[in-house]
Parts: structure tokens; C-alpha cells; sequence
């Protein structure tokens, strides 16, 4: 599927920019039910895995909208020990897609001792900034985003993700940013930092909420005006073609591409994003060989 068609796809799921008027706060909003339902179906999880993956794909879109909401925005966490893996990627246009990735002898991906998170974000030029943080001990993926906000991005933020269940199936997915300005009054930090320690936890929020990011922006900011900056659809969806594909084998060594013509005739590849697969005959596969 092309990225053109995903752009075209309904959903409900949203992200909300929004500033105070006073110019002390920047919150960003994102309900990403739908987006997370798709993912966690298309990578076959449920559980502890499911809700670390789910998280961590809101939280994604959240980095982008709150860093570079042109750019793309990819995000890799690696699980307690270096155990499983899971990779969100956030696109300009909205689509969002995800990987997990756990050892055949490993059940559920847990952060813990030896996790650690890879933010990487396109930049103007073609550039790619890159940085690596480890989640605090004990911590969530909506902890590690904020450890990377602070300590790579130097900005002050309060970051949290929530998935809510209800008997095995998810009603709600979704998230928010609430950045601090540079000249925000003490007052006022004051106010909203007695707000957020008043929230539920997330999931409790999403369900109190019904999983609207208006209705989300609008608790957030209670009493205090604000001007509305941007509303995007975001959804699951996947870019990946045959040419995709097909490019990847390009650094397959030409040994291995004559193992494969003698092998098989056709040979099936699939997208780790999407599950799509794609065959590629002995014609396409002798063309590489000749072309290398």
C-alpha cells in the first residue's frame, strides 16, 4: 500500500496543540485508540507487551507534535537485559507504524534493568539527530520520553501515555505532553502542577474522558484561556511497496541471492511493519545479480 492511500483513511484519532494565552504552558493532546488497536493486531500481542507497545506509539506521535511536526520521529526501546524490542514510527502525514520484536525464549517485553531508549527524529536537509537514554529505574515509557525531553532537548515536560482495557479488549489509547515555557510564572506552575498530581492515572483519565483529545485538552487547562494551534488525524498505516522490499535485498551478497534462485523459485518477504507479504520471482532476483 502506498502512504498516499493511508493519508486518506478515516479516524477518530486525534492530536490537539494548544498554548496558553499568559504564554506558560504548551500542551499537546493525542487519543490514539484506533492507531494502537491496529498495531497491537497487526503484531499479534496482548498483555504487559501490548501496553508497553501502546504506549510507546502514542508517545511517539507525541514527540513528533511537540518536536517536529514535519519530520518524522522513530523510536526504539529496548527491553529489560537487552531482551525484545519494539520500534514506533511516526510520519508527517499522520501514519504511524510499529515493530515488536522478542527472542523465542522471551513471553513479554518489561522495561527494567538494562532498558534503554533511542529517540530518532529527521531533520531539515535530510540530517538525523539521534539520542539514547535509559529509562529511571522502575520507570514507563512515558518516563523515558520525558528523561529524553529533558536531558537531550532540554525542555521541562510532564509526559503521560496511558492504553485502558476492559476484559481483554482496548476501549481507549492516548496520551499528553504539558511543556513549560521559558518565562512561565511560578504561580502558575504552581496551579498546574497541583492539577496533574490531582489526575487519575492515565487509563482511568482516557475512560473518564471517553477518549476525546478535546475534551483531554479541556481538563488539562480548566480555567485557564488558551488559544487552540493545530488539530491532525493520526493513524495506523503502513508505506512499505514492493520496491521497498526489494531495495532491502541490496545488501544481500550476491552468494546468498544465487542460494536463494537455486533454493526456491519465488521468494517471499515480508514487511515487519504491516505483516504484508511479497513475492519476488527468479526474474527480479537474476536481475539483482546482474545489476550487482
Amino acid at each position: 500500500m502506498d502512504e498516499s492511500s493511508e493519508n486518506n483513511s478515516p479516524t477518530r484519532d486525534r492530536v490537539l496543540r494548544g498554548i496558553t494565552i499568559d504564554d506558560n504552558f504548551r500542551v499537546i493532546c493525542a487519543t490514539t485508540s484506533e492507531l494502537v488497536r491496529g498495531a497491537i493486531a497487526t503484531q499479534g500481542i496482548d498483555g504487559e507487551t501490548a501496553q508497553h507497545f501502546g504506549n510507546l506509539m502514542t508517545g511517539t506521535v507525541l514527540i513528533r507534535q511537540t518536536m517536529s511536526p514535519d519530520y518524522r520521529v522513530q523510536s526504539v526501546m529496548k527491553g529489560a537485559g537487552g531482551r525484545g524490542t519494539l520500534v514506533a514510527d511516526s510520519h508527517p502525514s499522520g501514519m504511524t507504524r510499529g515493530i515488536v520484536e522478542l527472542p523465542s525464549d522471551v513471553d513479554t517485553f518489561k522495561i527494567g534493568q538494562g532498558s534503554a531508549l533511542q529517540m530518532m527524529r529527521s531533520m531539515a536537509k535530510g540530517k538525523m539527530f539521534r539520542s539514547v537514554v535509559e529509562p529511571p529505574p522502575g520507570g514507563t515509557v512515558a518516563q523515558g520520553l520525558m528523561t529524553y525531553l529533558q536531558e537531550s532537548e532540554q525542555i521541562v515536560s510532564v509526559i503521560r501515555t496511558g492504553v485502558a482495557w476492559r476484559n481483554g479488549e482496548l476501549l481507549h489509547a492516548g496520551g499528553f505532553v504539558v511543556q513549560l515555557l521559558p518565562d512561565a510564572e511560578r504561580g502558575a506552575l504552581m496551579i498546574m502542577t497541583e492539577r496533574l498530581e490531582a489526575l487519575p492515572p492515565a487509563d482511568e483519565f482516557l475512560a473518564e474522558i471517553g477518549g476525546s483529545a478535546k475534551r483531554m485538552l479541556d481538563e488539562l487547562l480548566y480555567g485557564i484561556e488558551y488559544a487552540q494551534l493545530d488539530d491532525q488525524s493520526v493513524h495506523h498505516g503502513c508505506n512499505c511497496s514492493r520496491e521497498t522490499v526489494v531495495g532491502a535485498l541490496a545488501t544481500v551478497s550476491p552468494d546468498e541471492i544465487k542460494k536463494m534462485l537455486e533454493e526456491d523459485e519465488i521468494i517471499e518477504l515480508s514487511c515487519d511493519y504491516c505483516k504484508t507479504n511479497y513475492q519476488l520471482g527468479h526474474a527480479q532476483l537474476s536481475g539483482m545479480l546482474e545489476s550487482s
